[in-house]
């Protein structure tokens, strides 16, 4: 079985134990409470990034300051986001199931059966608090820029109404990066600041425009004694791809050697790295991918530029990253920050200006191969990227498979979490326990001022980030993930997984069969177990079928 890396135990002060304990203090007020016993907390998201792609996971991607904060910082290996957007966001801000959230499935996908379901609103519901109300009525500053996507109709939908007291928000899922264009046909682009709409700037490109805000933000309020939760949501690498000039060639004659070439390098990296166990094979490619070297010389051209465009737009989302780091050194919070950066969902696969039903509205972009990645084009990647930056899981956006919820993800806090590596599992439904741990800040249980809330679903990652601990969850604790109300299910106990997966073209819908795997020993889900082990099968699929009932499941058939 792949080992667990253990990491030295090492014994803090109180000053590292930040505000656990905060109950048994003597002082009375906030007032009395020094700020640097509470430390800022900043969660980085990037959109669609694969669990390769970051340098420190075995990518050849231009992430050098991602990779040189990841090499000071505890990097998880077996870290799950939800499988899309917006469910995905719902557990990172409450810690509470997608479903329990109301983002049971996309806001897109709800049908008439599920569409008075609280379970199936498309907008966080009010049965939730999020992580930033609980830290704003604990005296944090509370600050969100970039991707919201849990509604946008109502003031109170919006972030500044959901505890952010600050916010730059991009309303929708996505949209063009220069701010022009909403996501496909009848979609919009709405920016709304502190809940008002307000106009596109007119200098804005994503990655750089929601930095800008996030640290005029931090600046705002950086004398006013009290920490801050930052919450950078970037809409990159997030199709359409589109960079600014400089960034468009850099890695064309990189990516020109194709996904082929490029995936098995990524694998013998990641082994290298210690990302995942040495004895594992390359896992066979996707049905649905072409060998690099059989497409026609125009197509290979074509797709190695776009995967050179994802390249430039990474390395500048980097860069961007590296700003908001460089500019908490200048400012001297460096050393109070709690950084924790991921991302939100496995590799996207879809390149959306080729689907049917856009062809209309796609043509008023200028898609040639000279002028793809400007600020009038409008395309994606494809399912043979999205295999190599999914590398060495099957699977991808949209899918419980591993490839598509299984990201790469660090948390840097200088002194008091000593960096390493750890392959314990952990999800989104564990970030707000966390945040809220380190802040000192109770638990609401299942009453928020009055108002019946859900209770928090996730552990607090503590005691594994200080070494305490080498494992969250014990092997009789059952965790279940499901989107779209069809054939997209999934259940972890321990390094177990029981696995249902026929939306799409992932599989054969209503007929596919559930599969087990050892994700500890086989994260590739390459090897189905159910024969061998079919009692702890049936036992896996009842606690399945208990979890999903808690939900309030509705298929969308």
């Amino acid at each position: 079985m792949y080992r667990r890396i253990s990491r030295f135990l090492f014994v803090v002060g109180i000053g590292a134990l930040g505000f656990v304990g905060f109950s048994s203090l003597k002082e009375t007020t906030e007032a009395q409470v020094s700020r640097r016993k509470r430390p800022n907390i900043l969660f980085i998201i990037s959109d669609d990034m694969g669990y390769s792609d970051l340098g420190t996971f075995g990518g050849e991607l231009p992430t050098s300051n991602l990779d040189a904060l990841a090499e000071q910082s505890l990097i998880l290996t077996n870290f799950h986001a939800g499988p899309t957007c917006s469910p995905s966001r719902s557990m990172i801000l409450t810690g509470v199931d997608n479903h329990r959230a109301g983002l049971g499935t996309m806001p897109d996908r709800i049908t008439p059966a599920q569409k008075d379901s609280p379970a199936y609103l498309g907008i966080l519901n009010d049965n939730v608090v999020t992580v930033a109300t609980l830290l704003k009525d604990a005296g944090y500053h509370t600050y969100m820029t970039g991707k919201w996507h849990l509604g946008e109709e109502e003031k109170r939908q919006r972030p500044h109404g959901r505890g952010f007291e600050e916010t730059f928000a991009l309303l929708e899922g996505a949209g063009d990066h220069y701010g022009k264009f909403g996501f496909g046909p009848g979609s919009h682009f709405t920016l709304a600041r502190n809940g008002e709409i307000v106009e596109t700037p007119d200098d804005f490109y994503s990655p750089k425009t929601y930095t800008d805000k996030m640290i005029e933000f931090i600046d705002k309020n950086r004398n006013s004694g009290k920490p801050f939760f930052g919450y950078l949501a970037h809409t990159a690498p997030h199709e359409p791809l589109q960079v600014p000039p400089g960034f468009h060639q850099k890695y064309l004659a990189q990516y020109s050697a194709g996904w082929d070439v490029l995936r098995k390098a990524r694998f013998e990296r990641q082994k290298e790295l210690g990302i995942i166990p040495d004895y594992l094979e390359l896992p066979p490619r996707w049905s649905n991918v072409e060998a690099w070297n059989s497409l026609p010389s125009e197509e290979r051209r074509f797709r190695a530029k776009k995967m050179a465009i994802y390249a430039g737009m990474v390395e500048y989302m980097d860069q961007q990253i590296a700003r908001v780091v460089d500019h908490l050194k200048e400012i001297g919070e460096y050393e109070n920050t709690i950084i924790i950066y991921f991302t939100d969902n496995g590799a996207s696969w879809r390149d959306f200006s080729t689907e049917l039903s856009w062809q209309d509205w796609i043509k008023q972009f200028d898609n040639s191969y000279e002028n793809i990645g400007n600020p009038d084009s409008f395309t994606g990647l494809s399912y043979g990227w999205a295999q190599m930056m999914t590398t060495p899981h099957w699977g991808a956006k949209g899918t419980v498979a591993e490839g598509g919820t299984r990201g790469h993800f660090f948390v840097h806090y200088p002194g008091k979490i000593r960096p390493g590596k750890s392959d314990a599992f952990t999800s989104v439904k564990d970030l707000t326990p966390t945040a809220l741990d380190y802040a000192g800040v109770p638990q609401p249980g299942t009453n928020y001022k009055g108002r019946t809330v859900h209770p928090i679903e996730g552990k607090s990652m503590r005691p594994l980030f200080e070494g305490y601990a080498d494992r969250l969850y014990s092997d009789d604790e059952p965790i279940a993930f499901e989107l779209f109300g069809k054939v997209n299910k999934a259940l972890y106990l321990g390094d177990w997984k029981i696995l249902r997966l026929g939306d799409g073209k992932w599989g054969n819908g209503e007929r596919e069969p559930w599969k087990l795997f050892n994700v500890g020993i086989d994260p590739t889900e390459q090897h189905d177990l159910s024969a061998q082990y079919p009692e702890l099968m049936e036992k896996m699929i009842e606690m399945y079928e208990r979890e999903e009932k808690s939900w309030g499941f509705i298929p969308a058939n």
